[in-house]
């Protein structure tokens, strides 16, 4: 896989992590805000309730209504806070899967790229020269390589390739 495609791949992941993670947080702001606004007007009721000198049973029952209302809300709140604690542990274990999954399939195409690296330098070695294509392929590859890091291992190979005559005339 080439690095471009391995870097859009990390792209998508990173921002479908940043989005499922506004979104969680944005759902809990609305929540919590439409909670505020309920018990907000529960109160105002209760206030006008006693403006207007109602009965002492409505105004208790008002009351006990708010304080369950409250405790509801205070209740919801907790749940929806431990859901999405666990909606972003189970996001957090899928980001380090891919991860895992990205870290190996990097492993992957080190060893097929430096192996493929080996293969051409000790061809041309060999031969003795490189057409200035085959220079161009290798160094572009050796460079993809060199890009996925931890390597070290074709450095020589690659001055010595670069450094090779072009193909005799006639080949």
């Amino acid at each position: 896989m080439e690095t471009w495609i391995v870097g859009i791949i990390i792209a998508v992941v990173n921002t479908v992590i940043t989005t499922i993670a506004g979104l969680i947080i944005k759902h809990l702001w609305d929540k919590k805000q439409k909670e505020k606004e309920e018990l907000e007007a529960l109160r105002e009721e209760k206030r006008a309730a006693g403006e207007q000198k109602r009965c002492e049973l409505v105004k208790t029952a008002v009351h006990d209504e708010v304080v369950q209302l409250e405790d509801k809300v205070k209740e919801e709140f907790v749940k929806s806070r431990t859901e999405a604690k666990e909606d972003i542990q189970g996001v957090k274990q899928e980001v380090d899967n891919i991860n895992k999954d990205l870290t190996s399939m990097k492993k992957t195409m080190q060893k097929d790229t430096r192996r493929s690296l080996r293969q051409d330098a000790e061809l041309y070695i060999k031969r003795g020269w490189a057409t200035g294509q085959e220079k161009t392929e290798y160094d572009e590859l050796y460079w993809c390589y060199h890009n996925l890091g931890k390597n070290g291992v074709v450095d020589s190979d690659h001055k010595k390739v670069m450094e090779l005559p072009d193909a005799p005339k006639g080949e």
